[in-house]
């Protein structure tokens, strides 16, 4: 299963950072801009343990060379005319683009990959001593938000959205798991978050973690709430310290990519 079409052109300005909406399926095919080649690999392989956000945190990916991590690229790619009714539908277009972009890297960066278990440090992501905070999403909130906000990111699977505010470390959750809430929380909370909530809804979850070092409305710099203690007040959810067995996926080779 492959593109029709695809172009990938290293971004030279460089500029700016790789926010969510700049990554994403498209009516038609998938668009990245402004985003290390990593992400790419993020998009083409998801871990067997079903945690479809998983390798687009760069600590689960293992033998990364630096420039795969340093420099920026833009990716635009096309699906064939034949395979648009398919991919109308979230669950066979996240297939679909997991077998395209593995297919692309192959074809244009010479990637092989495998796969490995590891010990590591990890926060499991638990319920704290007086429950969860959180609510299912009334009916059609997913797609209100989602004409409200054009730049929400879908959640892979179609299962729900997620909205990242202006600053830092503010993020709304509409119609989604703790699992991809725990998967998110991995940048933040500086290591990989495993899900062991126990919770098997989807929900809708608003963490604000605020910024360090933004000034507050009085004048003095304002922190804001760590992560850890953001959880527990807003969501009633906790991170604790553990060793668990990851998945991590292993690059055994990769190259810069080909020309278009």
């Amino acid at each position: 299963m492959a593109f029709a079409v695809a172009s990938i052109r290293q971004n030279v300005n460089n500029a700016g950072t790789c926010s969510p909406d700049q990554v994403q399926a498209t009516p038609n095919g998938f668009h990245m801009t402004n985003c290390p080649l990593t992400v790419a690999v993020g998009a083409a392989y998801v871990p067997t343990t079903g945690e479809a956000l998983g390798y687009l945190v760069e600590n689960r990916i293992v033998g990364l060379p630096n420039w795969l991590t340093q420099e920026r690229y833009n990716v635009d790619a096309r699906i064939p005319d034949s395979d648009a009714e398919a991919w109308r539908d979230p669950k066979q277009r996240n297939e679909m683009l997991h077998a395209m972009m593995q297919t692309l890297l192959a074809e244009r960066c010479k990637l092989l990959v495998h796969r490995e278990m590891k010990d590591k440090p990890v926060y499991a992501l638990v319920v704290a001593k007086n429950g969860p905070k959180l609510k299912e999403p009334q009916p059609d909130e997913v797609a209100s938000i989602r004409a409200a906000h054009p730049e929400a990111v879908g959640i892979p699977g179609g299962s729900g959205i997620f909205v990242r505010g202006q600053t830092n470390g503010h993020i709304d959750i509409y119609g989604a798991t703790t699992g991809t809430l725990a998967l998110l929380l991995s940048g933040p909370a500086g290591r990989p978050v495993v899900d062991k909530t126990g919770l098997t809804g989807l929900y809708v979850m608003h963490l604000d973690m605020g910024q360090p070092g933004l000034p507050a409305a009085d004048g003095p710099t304002d922190p804001g709430p760590s992560v850890f203690s953001a959880l527990q007040e807003q969501l009633g959810l906790k991170l604790e310290p553990r060793k668990e067995q990851i998945e991590n996926l292993v690059i055994d080779r990769i190259e810069r990519p080909s020309a278009n």
